[in-house]
């Protein structure tokens, strides 16, 4: 049975995020075989690059509400931070709907119902999110390679 590989242009991504000069793709590629990553191997993979991901795509557009943001919090009943990624339209519509309650003008919406009342932005969202991968192939090879360590830790 031939071991899935992941090619990660590690080197040409170090020297991108340090420099912000363009990438060449002369620079030496590092072979990582997933299936010899530990699960906290994959974790880390992972948060790497969902973190390029999220900044090629943030560079990428022009509308501020479809800029992706990443921030720590503390889940209730828990005293673990977890990280959460969201949309700044997502961030925006909780913040109202929480103002409104406290000035009992709204009830509080459910996760489910926040999403709802923003459907038409999460659409704006998938449409940019695709359009980018059309247009840029490193956006695309990150998604892939995303993919694949996510596939990967779910079925460990």
């Amino acid at each position: 049975m031939q071991k899935l590989r992941l090619t990660l242009l590690l080197p040409l991504l170090t020297s991108f995020l340090l420099s912000g000069l363009s990438m060449s793709l002369q620079a030496a590629e590092e072979q990582i075989f997933i299936e010899d990553l530990t699960p906290s191997q994959l974790r880390r993979e992972i948060k790497k690059i969902e973190t390029e991901f999220y900044r090629v795509f943030n560079a990428s557009i022009e509308d501020e509400k479809l800029i992706i943001n990443c921030y720590d919090y503390v889940p209730t009943g828990s005293n673990i931070k977890e990280e959460a990624c969201e949309p700044q339209f997502l961030i925006d519509a909780r913040g109202k709907n929480a103002n409104d309650v406290r000035f009992n003008a709204d009830v509080l919406l459910s996760p489910q119902d926040l999403q709802t009342r923003v459907a038409v932005e999460y659409e704006a969202l998938t449409a940019a999110m695709t359009k980018l991968s059309k247009e840029n192939e490193y956006f695309r090879e990150l998604n892939s390679i995303l993919a694949a360590l996510r596939d990967e830790l779910r079925n460990r």
